[in-house]
C-alpha cells in the first residue's frame, strides 16, 4: 500500500468521523467534496482503487504512521472565504507530484524543511510579528499536520530586493540547507527588464537544485495592482503551482483597505493570513488528492522550452574573505552594514576607489545606498568596464526609503570571459562614504 493512498485514505476517514470536517469550520474542506463523494463507502473502502479493505485490513508495523489529523487553512480576520476566492488565488495547481513526496516523507516522521525567499512581504514587513507573517503562519499548517517530523522553517526575505539578487544569493540561503518545499515570491519587486531572466534562472535553479525541492510561485500585488505580470507564463513552463493573491485584488474578491496597509505596497495581519489561507488550502487540496489527475513524476522541462536563456543558473555573491583578486584606494576589506547573510565587504570612509579582474559571463556590484547623512553618504561612482565607462552609482537618494541594498549589473553574456572593473568617485560628488556589500558573478572561475 502506497504511503500517498494512506494519507487520502486518512484524510477522508478524518472528515467522517468528525462534524465539522476536517477541521474548525465547514468551510475548511471544500477540496474534499470537489473530487470525491465522501457519503459513497465505495469510495474509501474499495480496495482495487485505494488499497483499503475495511475491517480485514492488517496494517503491518513496516507500514508508516498516518497522520490523525489534516489542519485547517489559516483562519482569516474580517474576509469571508468565498468558493471564488480559493478557485482565483489557487490560480494553477501545477504538478504537485514534489509536495506530495514531501508530506509523504513527513508522514513516516522524517524531517522535512520549508524555505520562504522573497522581498519585504516574505519578511514579515508590517505584520504585528514575525509570527504573523504569511510564511510563519503557512509553515504551521506542516507542523500541526505532521507533528511526528522535525519541521524546519527557513525565512530569508529581504526587503527591497528583487529576483536577480535572489538568484545570486539561493545557494547560500536555501539551496544549502536541502530543502524539500520552497516558495518563490519576488512579483511585487521585479520591475526591471532583466528580471524576467532572472526569475526563470531562480526557478529553474531551485528545480534542479540536489534536494529537488518542490517550489511554489506565490504572486502579489500593490494597491495599486502592480506586479510582474511575466511570473505567471514561466511558472506556468514549469508546471509549479500558482498561489495568487495579485489576482483577488485584481479581481477586487478582497478590498485593500481589508487586507494592506496604509502604505500601499504591505499587508496588515489580515493580508498575510490570506496568503497563508491561499497556500495551506492548496495544501491540504494535495494532501487530500484533488489533484491526483493531474500529478505525474516530476520532470524539469528541457532548457530549450524555457521562457530565457536562463543565463543566470550558476550565479554567486562573493565577498571580501573569499575574493581577494581586487586593488583599493581607502578601501577596506572586513565586516560592513549588510543586509546579506555574509558580512564581509569593503568599504570606505575617504571616497576611495575600487577596482577587480573577474573571469565571469554577469558581473553586478550590490552596495548600501540610504537618504541619510548626505554629508557622508551623497557619493557617486563612476563604473567603467575594461576601461570603458558603463554607469553610476550613488550611495545617496533623498527620495529613497533608509538604508538598503542596491545593485548595478556590470556586464552580461552567454559565457564567461575575463574583464576589469574600476569604480572611480564622479568629480561632482562630495560624499566620502560608501559600502561595497558583495560582488554578484555568474559562472565565476579564477581568471
Amino acid at each position: 500500500m502506497k504511503i500517498h493512498k494512506l494519507l487520502k485514505l486518512a484524510v477522508l476517514s478524518a472528515c467522517l468521523l468528525t462534524v465539522t470536517g476536517c477541521g474548525k469550520k465547514e468551510k475548511d474542506v471544500p477540496a474534499l467534496t470537489e473530487t470525491t463523494d465522501i457519503s459513497d463507502e465505495n469510495a474509501i473502502n474499495n480496495t482495487e482503487n485505494t488499497g483499503a479493505t475495511g475491517d480485514n485490513t492488517e496494517i503491518t508495523s513496516e507500514e508508516p504512521a498516518i497522520p490523525p489529523y489534516m489542519a485547517p487553512a489559516t483562519d482569516v480576520d474580517g474576509i469571508e472565504l468565498t468558493d471564488e476566492i480559493l478557485e482565483k488565488g489557487i490560480l494553477n495547481p501545477g504538478n504537485p507530484d514534489r509536495l506530495k513526496i514531501a508530506m509523504e516523507r513527513a508522514a513516516k516522521g522524517e524531517p522535512l524543511t520549508i524555505a520562504y525567499i522573497g522581498g519585504s512581504i516574505t519578511q514579515g514587513s508590517n505584520a504585528s510579528s514575525q509570527n504573523k507573517c504569511y510564511a510563519y503562519l503557512s509553515h504551521l499548517w506542516f507542523k500541526e499536520t505532521f507533528p511526528n517530523s522535525e519541521i524546519t522553517y527557513i525565512n530569508v526575505g529581504i526587503g527591497g530586493t528583487d529576483s536577480w539578487l535572489g538568484i545570486h544569493r539561493v545557494d547560500e540561503d536555501v539551496i544549502q540547507y536541502k530543502p524539500d518545499i520552497v516558495i518563490v515570491e519576488y512579483s511585487v519587486n521585479d520591475g526591471n527588464t532583466l528580471n524576467k531572466e532572472t526569475y526563470d534562472s531562480l526557478l529553474r535553479h531551485l528545480l534542479e537544485s540536489d534536494s529537488e525541492p518542490a517550489v511554489l510561485a506565490l504572486l502579489l500585488a500593490h494597491e495599486n495592482g502592480s506586479f510582474a505580470k511575466e511570473h505567471a507564463p514561466i511558472a506556468f513552463k514549469y508546471h509549479v503551482p500558482i498561489i495568487s493573491y495579485s489576482a483577488l485584488l485584481s479581481n477586487k474578491l478582497v478590498s485593500w483597505s481589508s487586507v494592506g496597509d496604509t502604505d500601499g505596497v504591505h499587508p496588515k495581519d489580515s493580508g498575510h493570513q490570506l496568503i497563508s489561507y491561499l497556500l495551506t488550502s492548496y495544501f491540504r487540496n494535495v494532501m487530500s488528492g484533488v489533484y491526483d489527475d493531474v500529478t505525474s513524476p516530476y520532470k524539469v522541462p528541457d532548457l530549450k522550452e524555457s521562457s530565457t536563456k536562463c543565463r543566470y543558473d550558476s550565479s554567486k555573491i562573493l565577498y571580501s574573505d573569499e575574493f581577494f583578486r581586487y586593488e583599493t584606494e581607502y578601501f577596506t576589506a572586513g565586516g560592513v552594514w549588510s543586509m546579506l547573510s555574509n558580512k564581509n565587504g569593503w568599504s570606505t570612509t575617504s571616497a576611495g576607489s575600487f577596482a577587480f579582474q573577474i573571469k565571469a559571463s554577469e558581473i553586478g556590484i550590490i552596495y548600501m545606498q540610504t537618504n541619510k547623512a548626505p554629508e557622508k553618504n551623497d557619493i557617486v561612482y563612476e563604473v567603467y568596464l575594461d576601461n570603458e565607462p558603463v554607469g553610476r552609482i550613488k550611495g545617496y537618494d533623498a527620495n529613497t526609503w533608509g538604508q538598503h541594498l542596491e545593485y548595478f549589473q556590470v556586464y552580461l553574456d552567454d559565457t564567461p570571459s575575463v574583464h576589469y572593473i574600476l569604480l572611480k568617485p564622479s568629480e561632482d560628488s562630495t560624499g566620502t562614504d560608501f559600502t561595497i556589500m558583495g560582488i554578484g558573478a555568474t559562472g565565476y572561475s579564477e581568471p
